[in-house]
Order: structure tokens, then C-alpha cells, then sequence
């Protein structure tokens, strides 16, 4: 409940109200207080001079009174007569007549004459001799008056007392307006009290303890206490305590406390009241605007209809209102971007994944899905530049949407590829669709007054009959793309078994890194020789490969992979380290002949070979090393790779063209390059005989390639009159399984031992 604005607005001002009447009535409580506490002290302290006046008052009475006595002429002869009989007569019948508790008559030199009561008349005579006094006798507070009887000489003294009971409290209380309490300290003896007789009991009680209990008594019975004392004869201290009750004092001050109290209720009230109206007043606009934000916040973006208002709240709506319209807007466009592709508007890869599975959990529904590749569509763009590029993709967008049917999905599914989802019933429709398809995709592309030529290609899986999970439908249709492209067909269908040679390819860049750290490759070389004599003049360097797992890997397999994940590099590295260590064998045993080496066209742009390479020239081993280069790796960054060859060229290595002929360079480029071999690749020479074409073919390369200086070797030479053919037509060296395969090392030192034997 107090997650409410306006619960919690209305607390805030409760606790504001409540907090300022709570300081205004403790205020006015410290104040009274203090204020009470003030009178109390004056009032105790007027009733004290009253009480004294009034004692003064009565000692006074007690003195006239005496006088009578003394002065009346019989009462003189009686005691000048020492008529003991007519004196107590005298002072019985006097005292009766002015109701005193007391008389006693002394002789001049103190001795008793006649006495109500047991008195040490020494001290009475001794002490003011016609004065006022206190005294306690039997345990009793009297005040007496002395006065002299003369005759007219001294011839005694007269005492007459009023007993100080709680009958003279009482009255001594109505004309004080206090309580009056005597007692004597000696003793801790109360004598008497206008107390109430609980409080009184409790006040005797509390004389009989310690000092602290007293005075706690006084602080727990909530009583004003001033205290004064009162000499009497014989040396007794009578203090007198004036007390009266806080309760009473405080009385009005409660009334006015109690309508204090009842005035800040009623403001209480009204606050929390007009607080609540003006918290519904606020809190109303406020939470339809908070339910307007958490429609937004769920994805709801329909109008609102907040209230129209004047008032800043009112503006805070129309702001949110814009604010709803912009957020809408821009959610659409993100919405779009996050499911399209920018450039082509089709749905992107992310949208056509989440498309896919909702069909393939349709399964009642079958389809195909069709991936498009365009091929060698990175060169292009490195060509003619990437704006150019996305003109070209936007056209192949709009052939594809040729079509027009509405059950097919096209999106991008990635840089250079297009994914296409029908809803075709058979493979021989699909294949008559991608026939259609293939006709318009084979017209130039027109950007920038400009045609460019494109080639496609692109694979077919059915669902969910071929493929029921995302994942393995996308990688069949990846895979027949792949093998359409090394088919050089336009379109593939998945077939049974495409999985096996993926999953093999896969498996092999797995266990790539492992062969390269445990050795798992091994070097063989297949010998060159003079097509003069047919003596060993040089061998290229192959690598093998025979796997625990995947069995015989052959370099046509993995070197491509290992291209592709950037692994080449260190298979490289090791058979620049292991050609290193055959030169120094062959060096050992005087075999004078030169070590081919491939490079790759990721080699060629990498530091790392140039390092080694330039390693290898400072030990003196460029001598003995060709480098061998296939043109189409020429083609990967050619300034750069170019660049790499002339420096190696600089150092005194040789450059040979490996595979030449089945690229796309010609003499006229070659000869840019800092060559010295040209190698004629096996296609032309494995029908040479048999092939006229071939042999105009080769003809003309050795003869171009001797005008250039570039020495020529033939490889695949199968047979013995391919060898006699290339020697008529100025072969230079041969390289084919008719002299040899691939041969271990011991087994290519034994061949160079035999040729020597033999020369």
C-alpha cells in the first residue's frame, strides 16, 4: 500500500503535522512546566511568610492574654501570698477562659510553682524572659509566652502555651494555601501535619529512613516541597515543610493541553484529508502516465489518450505522447534493421534462422532451402570497389524477387550469399524454378554504365526430410554449394554422403594443429631430372600425411584447408626447417642437387616465411633452395606477393611457376615476375601423345618461355615417348612417375649414389 504515491505523499504530510503539533505540545509542556514549577516556588514561599505571620500572630494572642493574668490584682495576692490553691484555681480558670493547652507559674529564680505540664522552667526562665518560644513537651509541639507577675517587684513568672496539633495545621492551611508539616529533626518525629492521613502516614514513614528515601518520597508523591526550620527551647530544631500538590497546580494548564491536543487532532485530520485530495490530484495524472510507460516498456506503442491538461501536467503528457510516437517510429526502424539486411532490405541471416524453425517445427509443411553463392564475388569488390559491389548485390536482390510468389522467403544469408525458402513439391519443380532462376542471374550486371559477368552457384535440402534441426539443415545446404562449386554446376541437390566428406573436412582442420605439434607429417621427394640424360638434377619437396584417425590424408585435401584456417603458415615453417636439414645431409654426402619447395599464396603475404627465408640466406643456404609458386597464388594480392618474390629473388633464391597454364596469367605477366623455372602443369603433358592441342600447346610455352630465359621442366611424364618428345622439343628437365615417384630420403640418396657409380 505504501508503493503509492499518494499513500505516501499523504503520510509525509501526516508525519509533518504530527511532527510540528508534537514540538508546539512539548513545547508548551516544558513551558508550563517550568512555569508551574515557578508559582509553586512563590507560592510556597508566600504560604511560608503567612505561616510565620500567623504564629507571629497567635504568640501575640498568648501575650495579652498572659497579661490579663498577671495583671489581675487577686492573682498577684495569691502569689505574693504563695496561696498555692488560688493560684491553680487562677490559672485553671484563666486558661479555660482564653483555651490555652499550657500554664505554668515560676518562681523568680525558676523553680515551679504550678504547672500543666512536666517543664524544665530553668530554660523557660532562662530564655527570653518575657518573649515567645517554642517548646516540646511529652512529645507534644507547644508555643508559649513568659511574662513577668509584679507586685510590683518580680515575684514570678507566668507561661501560657497553645498546643501545635494537626487541628492548627489545618487551619494554619486554609489561611497559608499549603500543607504544613512540623517535625522534629532530634528525633525524626513527626509532630504534626495538614497532610491527608495516607500522605501523612507515608510522610512519618518516610522521616523514620534514610535521607534519599525521603527524598524520593517527596519526588514520587508529586508534591512542591519548601522547608524552613523553627528553633524551640532546649536546643530542638522543628522543621517546618510547606508542600502542595503538582497535580492541582498543573490542572488547568491540563485542560489547555487537552484542547491543545484535540485542536492539533482536528489539524491532523484535515491535513491528511487535503493532503489525500491534493495527492489524488497529482498522483492520478502520474499513474496514467506510469501506465503509459509500462505499455511502452512491454512493446506496446498504441496511442495512449492521456488526459489533456493545461498544467505541467498536461505538457509532461503531450511530451510523453511525441515521445511515444518517436519511440514507436524508431522501434519499427530498429526492429527492421535488427531482422533485415540494410543494404538489400531482405530479411538477414538472424531473421531467416528464426523463420527456418518455425517451419522445420511445422512438419506437415516441407520446403527447400536453397543457398546462393556468388563466386569470386570478394574480387569484384576488390576490383571495381565495395559501392559498386552493394549496386551489383541490389540487382541480384531484385532477379531473385523475380519470381514473385509469395509462398517463397528470400533473404541474405550472409556477404556473398543468398538464401531462398520454397514451398516446392518436388525436386524436378525445384530444379525447373532454379533453371529459371539461373537464366536471369547469367545476364551482366549493368552499374555505372559498366557490365559485369557473375557466376552462381547454389545448393538445394528438402525439410524436414533431409534436415529436421537448423543447425544440420544450413550446413547440407552449405555443403552442396560447395559441391556444386567444385563441379562447376550452377545447383546441387543434397545427396547421401555430401556429410561424410564435410565431416572429414572438419575432422581434418581439427587434427591439423595436432599433426603440426606432434609430428605427424613426414617429407618425401620426387626427383627432376635432365631430360638430356635423365640424371637426378634437383627434387621437389612433398609432404604426407597418415593420420591414426582420419588414415592417409593426401596434400590436395588438407593443403587447402589448412589455407583456409591460416594454418599453412606453420606446415611451411616446418619444411623450410626440414629442407634445411636435407641440404646439410646431401651437402655431407656431396650430392650436389637443389631442393624444390611449394609455397602458397597465404605464404606469400606472411612475415613469418620471409623471416625464415631470409634465416636460411644468412647460413648460406639460398643455393640450393627453388622456391615454387603456383600462378593462381600470384593472383591473392599480387603487388604484395610480387614484392615478397623479388626480395627472395634478391637473396639468391630461385622462383619457379608451378602448375603454369592452368591459371589465368599469361607469358606477358610472367614475365613481371623475378622467375627463373617454369614448371608445364601434368594436365598438358599426361596426353601429350595422343593430344595434338597439347603438344602445339607446350611447343610454344618452351619456346616462349626460352626467349625469356626461363629454364622449363614438364611434370607428369608417364611414359618413355613423352620423354623423347619433350627432348626433341628442348625440354629442359622432366619430373614424372616414369623415373621416379616420391622417395624417402635414404632411398633418394641411394639413387644419387647409383648415378654417380654409373656416370
Amino acid at each position: 500500500m505504501f508503493k503509492q504515491f499518494k499513500v505516501r505523499l499523504a503520510v509525509i504530510f501526516g508525519i509533518l503535522i504530527a511532527v510540528a503539533l508534537s514540538g508546539a505540545v512539548l513545547a508548551v509542556l516544558v513551558t508550563t512546566s517550568n512555569q508551574v514549577e515557578r508559582t509553586l516556588q512563590r507560592e510556597l514561599t508566600v504560604s511560608e511568610r503567612v505561616f510565620r505571620e500567623l504564629m507571629d500572630g497567635r504568640a501575640e494572642q498568648l501575650r495579652r492574654a498572659a497579661e490579663v493574668l498577671t495583671d489581675d490584682f487577686g492573682f498577684k495576692r495569691a502569689v505574693a501570698s504563695e496561696d498555692r490553691d488560688t493560684i491553680v484555681s487562677a490559672l485553671i480558670n484563666h486558661g479555660e477562659r482564653i483555651g490555652t493547652d499550657l500554664i505554668a507559674l515560676q518562681a523568680p529564680d525558676g523553680d515551679e510553682i504550678a504547672s500543666t505540664h512536666d517543664l524544665n522552667l530553668q530554660l523557660l526562665v532562662s530564655g527570653e524572659q518575657g518573649g515567645k518560644a517554642l517548646l516540646v513537651s511529652e512529645g507534644q509541639l507547644y508555643q508559649v509566652v513568659t511574662v513577668p507577675v509584679t507586685a510590683p517587684n518580680l515575684i514570678a513568672w507566668a507561661t501560657l502555651g497553645f498546643e501545635v496539633n494537626n487541628k492548627l495545621t489545618e487551619q494554619l492551611k486554609e489561611l497559608a494555601n499549603a500543607d504544613i508539616t512540623l517535625w522534629l529533626e532530634q528525633q525524626n518525629q513527626l509532630l504534626a501535619s495538614s497532610l491527608p492521613a495516607e500522605l501523612r502516614e507515608e510522610f512519618a514513614q518516610a522521616l523514620s529512613s534514610e535521607q534519599q528515601i525521603y527524598d524520593n518520597w517527596v519526588e514520587r508523591s508529586g508534591l512542591a516541597l519548601q522547608e524552613s526550620t523553627l528553633n524551640t527551647v532546649g536546643g530542638n530544631v522543628v522543621h517546618v515543610s510547606l508542600t502542595t500538590s503538582r497535580a492541582e497546580a498543573m490542572r488547568q494548564f491540563d485542560e489547555l493541553l487537552v484542547q491543545i491536543l484535540l485542536i492539533g487532532a482536528i489539524a491532523l485530520a484535515i491535513t491528511l484529508i487535503v493532503a489525500l485530495f491534493v495527492a489524488k490530484t497529482i498522483s492520478t495524472p502520474v499513474a496514467l502516465l506510469s501506465e503509459a510507460a509500462s505499455k511502452l516498456k512491454s512493446g506496446d506503442y498504441s496511442p495512449t489518450n492521456l488526459q489533456s491538461r493545461k498544467d505541467e501536467f498536461g505538457q509532461l503528457a503531450d511530451t510523453f505522447e511525441s515521445m511515444r510516437s518517436a519511440i514507436a517510429l524508431r522501434e519499427r526502424k530498429v526492429r527492421f534493421q535488427a531482422t533485415h539486411d540494410q543494404l538489400t532490405e531482405l530479411p538477414n541471416r538472424r531473421e531467416l534462422q528464426r523463420l527456418l524453425n518455425q517451419k522445420l517445427g511445422d512438419t506437415t509443411s516441407p520446403g527447400w532451402l536453397i543457398l546462393i553463392n556468388i563466386r569470386n564475388f570478394r574480387r569484384l569488390n576488390d576490383s571495381v570497389g565495395q559501392r559498386m559491389g552493394d549496386e551489383v548485390l541490389k540487382q541480384i536482390a531484385e532477379r531473385l524477387l523475380m519470381d514473385g510468389q509469395q509462398s517463397h522467403l528470400l533473404a541474405r544469408f550472409g556477404g556473398d550469399e543468398f538464401a531462398l525458402v520454397t514451398h516446392s513439391a518436388t525436386e524436378s519443380e525445384l530444379a525447373h524454378q532454379l533453371k529459371q532462376l539461373g537464366e536471369r542471374l547469367d545476364k551482366p550486371f549493368l552499374v555505372g554504365g559498366s557490365q559485369f559477368e557473375l557466376k552462381f552457384n547454389c545448393g538445394a535440402v528438402q525439410f524436414p526430410n533431409q534436415a529436421t534441426e537448423l543447425d544440420s539443415l544450413i550446413r547440407r545446404a552449405q555443403v552442396s554449394v560447395k559441391h556444386a562449386k567444385e563441379h562447376n554446376q550452377f545447383n546441387a541437390f543434397y545427396q547421401e554422403g555430401f556429410d561424410e566428406a564435410h565431416l572429414r573436412r572438419l575432422a581434418i582442420v581439427e587434427q591439423l594443429p595436432k599433426a603440426i605439434a606432434q609430428g605427424g607429417f613426414n617429407l618425401v621427394a620426387q626427383p627432376k631430372v635432365s631430360a638430356i640424360n635423365g640424371r637426378t638434377v634437383a627434387a621437389e619437396m612433398l609432404i604426407r600425411w597418415q593420420d591414426e584417425q582420419l588414415g592417409w590424408v593426401g596434400p590436395d585435401e588438407f593443403i587447402p584447408l589448412a589455407e583456409q584456417s591460416g594454418m599453412i603458415t606453420e606446415i611451411t615453417h616446418w619444411v623450410v626447417e626440414q629442407a634445411e636439414q636435407w641440404v646439410n645431409q646431401l651437402r655431407a654426402a656431396q650430392d650436389d642437387i637443389k631442393l624444390s619447395i611449394n609455397i602458397s599464396a597465404v605464404d606469400l603475404v606472411s612475415d613469418k616465411l620471409a623471416n625464415d627465408l631470409v634465416a636460411l640466406s644468412q647460413r648460406n643456404m639460398q643455393r640450393y633452395l627453388i622456391l615454387e609458386v603456383t600462378e593462381s597464388a600470384l593472383m591473392n594480392e599480387p603487388e604484395k606477393s610480387i614484392a615478397c618474390l623479388k626480395m627472395l629473388s634478391e637473396l639468391g633464391y630461385e622462383i619457379s611457376i608451378d602448375d603454369y597454364g592452368t591459371g589465368y596469367s599469361s607469358l606477358s605477366q610472367i614475365r613481371r615476375l623475378p622467375i627463373n623455372e617454369l614448371k608445364i602443369d601434368r594436365a598438358f603433358i599426361q596426353h601429350l601423345m595422343t593430344q595434338p592441342d597439347d603438344q602445339s600447346i607446350v611447343r610454344s610455352t618452351i619456346q616462349l618461355a626460352h626467349e625469356l630465359n626461363l629454364r622449363v621442366v614438364a611434370e607428369g611424364v608417364e611414359d618413355e615417348a613423352s620423354w623423347h618428345w619433350l627432348l626433341a622439343n628442348h625440354c629442359d628437365v622432366l619430373q614424372g612417375y616414369y623415373f621416379s615417384k616420391p622417395i624417402s630420403f635414404e632411398e633418394l640418396h641411394l639413387r644419387l649414389l647409383k648415378e654417380k657409380e654409373h656416370a
